[in-house]
């Protein structure tokens, strides 16, 4: 009895010498490749992937979540804790959309190596979509007094099959859509016309038009992108206003300046009245200056104190036209920490 308890204890003490030796250890993170180069792809909606790679440390490798560089990359690690001498994986899910050409998109890997604590893993694809459309997206602007307006885009089927397209579904009613007549049934690509008609007062927009051909009527083949704005009788030039600083507190660098301006006319001709200037920002001072009485104006904004981070807002002003009582235009301060 005696005998057996002596070895026991020594296998107990053997076994938490293993465990110490290897909590005490350091951790090895070893990719057996960081690049997935898919090559040329066409007639995909996603590819799919898996990067391999080993703990060749002597201590417990753990691993946190992947982080993928946008939202159209999913990835997962399996897996998360790895002792020494095991191996794990990291399976990915890239959904290509509407995008063509090169696509190169990143999955960031942290864990506890404390040599190689972040790894980069990159995902490369040429891909050229079964429908191809061209442009993707148009930005058509209703000018003051115009009651609509007109761009075209043309969508073509890369495999050489005919295009057939059978629907259009504008996201609005106020958006048409009509494909152009003639090609003939075996035709591989048509030019979609696309009219956006001037609904209700001055407003910016972001729309689309789902495009439906007869290989698949329930998903559509390809979207047309519709960004852009219904211009009212007041017009603002530039629509928005960006600054590029350091957080040194000096604005006046070669490629921006403390002070912008803004131009307000009348696009009608008609006197128009603007008053009460305001800024979100803080350290961004604004002011109004009448150029010609009536017709045109200036918004002087001045960044007088850089904030100690990038931030947004907006500058605002009150008018006196009953469809456009305050306009607001869109500001951005970006800092950089030298």
């Amino acid at each position: 009895m005696k005998y057996s308890f002596t070895l026991l204890a020594g296998l107990y003490c053997l076994t938490a010498l293993g465990v110490c030796a290897q909590t005490n250890g350091i951790p090895k993170i070893q990719f057996d490749e960081t690049v997935y180069d898919f090559g040329a792809t066409s007639q995909v909606t996603t590819v799919s992937g898996i990067f391999h790679f080993k703990n060749t440390g002597d201590g417990i490798l753990k691993v946190d979540p992947p982080k993928p560089s946008c939202g159209c990359t999913a990835a997962q690690v399996m897996p998360d804790t790895l002792p020494p001498g095991t191996t794990g994986i990291i399976p990915f899910t890239l959904n290509l959309g509407f995008n063509r050409g090169t696509l190169v998109k990143h999955i960031t890997v942290h864990s506890n190596d404390p040599l190689t604590p972040e790894v980069s893993l990159t995902i490369t694809v040429d891909y050229t979509p079964l429908y191809n459309l061209d442009p993707l997206a148009i930005s058509p602007n209703i000018a003051f007094g115009v009651t609509e307006t007109n761009a075209t885009t043309t969508l073509t089927r890369t495999d050489g099959k005919p295009l057939q397209i059978v629907r259009l579904e504008p996201s609005q009613p106020w958006i048409k859509a009509t494909v152009e007549p003639g090609g003939g049934p075996d035709a591989t690509n048509a030019q979609i016309h696309v009219t956006v008609q001037r609904d209700g007062p001055p407003h910016r927009f972001n729309e689309y038009v789902r495009i439906y051909t007869a290989s698949d009527s329930n998903s559509p083949a390809s979207s047309i992108y519709l960004y852009g704005e219904v211009l009212g009788e007041v017009s603002v030039i530039p629509e928005s206003l960006y600054w590029s600083v350091t957080d040194s507190g000096n604005a006046g660098t070669p490629q921006t300046q403390a002070t912008q301006r803004i131009s307000i006319r009348s696009a009608s001709g008609q006197p128009i009245e603007l008053k009460n200037p305001q800024s979100t920002i803080k350290g961004l001072k604004v002011e109004l200056l009448p150029l010609e009485a009536g017709k045109e104006y200036e918004l002087v904004a001045r960044l007088d104190n850089v904030p100690a981070s990038t931030v947004s807002g907006n500058v605002s002003f009150e008018t006196s036209v009953a469809t456009q009582p305050r306009i607001e235009v869109p500001v951005i301060v970006n800092v950089f920490k030298p």
